[in-house]
């Protein structure tokens, strides 16, 4: 391997639980003056839109999703929502512990490291400030490109961005967004990260099975290039 390619949600990060992710939504409905199922109802009904970047930027973003469910929202109260959202967004995408360290030990090998996530327009604004974010070569995100897996093009592009083929890439995520057969797919080889205390965690479109390698740790990478 020369380069390792990393999921961010679930991956880089803890997954998610379910009642987090209600009560981040719940405050962000709150602050738009909407109903929070339906808020609920319709976020998830439009993750495919949002992770392709329609709406742009977070107000942008909430606006549009507003709008679906009738209501214009005022300045204050978009301004408002937008804070609340990139601040929970922030709060549930802090790398795992380990992170750090196995990105550095990554580093200090030689390989180049990227990561392709699916993601709406929060984590292209936060990540920079991230601890993991001067160890990460290159990003690359669906909301900025237009592209989710597991379509090929946010893979290739991390490839051609890291200088290096999909052959020899390492792909590790957590099987959301059928990101593992995608990987496959375009050459990479990847590895399911599935760690037994997160099997709640919130996945959208995870794949129905999987029969290549596993890793129960971040830290099992290391055991791997």
């Amino acid at each position: 391997m020369r380069a390792v390619v990393f999921d961010f949600y679930g991956t880089l990060t803890p997954g998610r639980t379910a009642a987090d992710q209600k009560s981040a939504r719940t405050a962000q409905a709150v602050a738009l003056g909407v109903d929070p199922a339906a808020f609920d109802h319709e976020l998830t009904a439009t993750i495919d839109a949002r992770f392709r970047g329609v709406g742009g930027d977070v107000p942008g973003s909430l606006a549009w999703v507003a709008g679906r469910l009738g209501h214009l929202p005022s300045a204050t109260q978009l301004a408002e929502a937008a804070d609340v959202r990139l601040s929970c967004e922030r709060a549930m995408g802090q790398p795992r512990d380990e992170a750090v360290a196995v990105l550095s030990a990554l580093r200090e090998q030689g390989l180049r490291i990227g990561v392709v996530s699916d993601c709406s327009a929060e984590l292209p604004l936060y990540f920079p400030d991230l601890a993991i974010a001067p160890y990460v070569d290159l990003p690359v995100f669906s909301s900025v490109t237009g592209h989710r897996k597991p379509e090929p093009a946010n893979y290739l592009a991390c490839a051609t961005g890291l200088g290096v083929q999909p052959g020899d890439c390492l792909y590790v995520g957590d099987g959301g967004s059928n990101e593992l057969g995608g990987a496959q797919a375009v050459g990479m080889h990847p590895v399911h990260l599935n760690v037994a205390v997160e099997q709640g965690s919130v996945v959208y479109e995870r794949h129905a099975d999987w029969d290549g390698p596993v890793i129960r740790s971040l830290s099992e990478v290391l055991a791997l290039v």
